[in-house]
């Protein structure tokens, strides 16, 4: 519900002044924002640390890497067919403990 005051001294005038000056207004903030554009220089500029080329080429070797090994993989089948592959009990000991102790620190 609108409430209007009809004993109010209407002042188109006033009003239509003010609407000028904010639209001027408006207008040179804008013009003063395209100014500030225009002053930087055009393009972008990447560069990359020495370190992060590093990192990229060796991502990109690793996944041009093959999933797996074959020829590891033959070398142990043929180990284990002639029963020459053994199992190190303290080597995998000492992998379970050092992966457990790196979970409390």
């Amino acid at each position: 519900m609108k409430v209007y005051d009809y004993n109010a001294k209407l002042d188109y005038g006033s009003t239509l002044k003010k609407g000028k000056r904010a639209e001027q207004a408006g207008r040179d903030h804008v013009s003063r924002e395209q100014t500030a554009v225009e002053a930087e220089p055009k393009g972008d500029k990447v560069s990359f640390s020495d370190e992060g080329r590093l990192r990229t080429e060796a991502y990109k070797e690793a996944m041009n890497a093959p999933e797996v090994r074959k020829d590891k993989v033959a070398a142990i089948k043929a180990q284990i067919a002639s029963g020459e592959y053994e199992i190190d009990s303290k080597k995998i000991a000492e992998g379970i403990l050092r992966d457990e102790i790196d979970l409390f620190i």
